[in-house]
């Protein structure tokens, strides 16, 4: 994982936010802050020391994912998702922590809180950086099968439907042939995609020679890392299509400029954002057989109840896609 240095990288009032609101905590000895399976219990911002992350396996000693420095955050993804922490968190001997808890994280759900959108864009680009690690080594390995429509699901199950209905007034149609380029590796990326129909391959360049790595479908979004991380010399990997796609195009500029002008629809874009890395980050671990008490944590919830949450948040999801994909085609291009 890379370093994501929130003290220096983040707007100064989420990190005035983050003392206020944060209880110090000291570590005499080493302290583990978050134990792999647990649930939330809250952020920690590491001010001084050092944090060992590591994950476990199938009859095999615990992988160690990280070892993280001063303005590093942890615990984001149980609390985004819901759902088990994939990591042990252990602060070394010596260290100074941050501990945000759930009451203070709570009270950002107010409508038009000015913090919230900050703080679910740092988590976004925090996400984005620990993905980008994980993708040199898992892309040694044969790429997963994607889900159709995982990422639209849950991008529109956060949003409202004007926030959809607003996407579409963005975005511009764009059609691209078979055998045509969408993006290239190294190469700047000026918006966010929305694949509306067709397929597209995503290649890297390994030692001069193209490899396969994955592949995204109607309802993925492509460009995403490049709208979080100033510093990517363009796009991570080659995307090209073999028998052509439908996709919205949203100009980067005009995206952030309009959410820097609305809180709660900022709020509720980031966050959904914040969820689809979460997601995409645990299932990499979980593939490659890592997080396995993790994984075991999770059987043991209420597997009716959580199907019934899910069905009816993806229901909603796939009506307001569909719906977006209509405009379009109602417009007829």
């Amino acid at each position: 994982m890379q370093d994501f240095d929130v003290f220096n990288n983040v707007d100064p009032q989420l990190v005035e936010w983050i003392v206020r609101n944060g209880r110090s905590v000291q570590a005499e000895q080493d302290l583990c802050l978050i134990a792999e399976g647990d649930a939330f219990a809250g952020l920690f911002v590491l001010e001084q020391g050092t944090l060992i992350i590591s994950t476990s396996q199938s009859q095999a000693d615990d992988v160690v994912l990280a070892r993280l420095g001063v303005g590093s955050m942890v615990g984001e993804m149980s609390w985004l998702e819901s759902r088990p922490a994939v990591a042990r968190v252990v602060a070394s001997a010596g260290s100074r922590i941050r501990l945000i808890e759930p009451t203070s994280l709570t009270l950002l759900q107010r409508p038009g809180d000015p913090i919230a959108p900050l703080l679910y864009r740092a988590i976004c680009t925090k996400l984005s950086l620990q993905i980008q690690s994980q993708n040199a080594w898992i892309h040694r390995f044969t790429a997963s099968v994607q889900e159709p429509l995982r990422k639209v699901l849950l991008l529109f199950a956060e949003l409202e439907e004007q926030d959809v209905a607003w996407l579409g007034q963005l975005g511009q149609l764009q059609r691209l042939p078979p055998g045509g380029v969408l993006l290239e590796q190294g190469q700047p990326v000026a918006a966010l995609y929305l694949v509306l129909a067709g397929d597209a391959r995503i290649q890297i360049n390994s030692d001069g020679q193209l490899k396969e790595v994955g592949s995204s479908r109607r309802g993925e979004l492509l460009g995403e890392m490049s709208l979080l991380n100033a510093a990517m010399e363009g796009a991570s990997a080659r995307v090209d299509t073999l028998a052509g796609m439908e996709l919205l195009r949203i100009d980067k500029q005009a995206l952030l400029a309009a959410l820097a002008a609305d809180n709660a629809r900022a709020t509720r874009f980031w966050r959904a954002l914040a969820r689809m890395l979460s997601q995409r980050s645990r299932d990499q671990l979980l593939d490659r057989g890592l997080a396995q008490v993790s994984r075991q944590a999770e059987q043991t919830v209420d597997a009716d109840e959580m199907d019934l949450e899910q069905l009816s948040a993806a229901t909603t999801a796939g009506l307001r896609f569909d719906w977006l994909c209509r405009r379009f085609q109602d417009q007829g291009g």
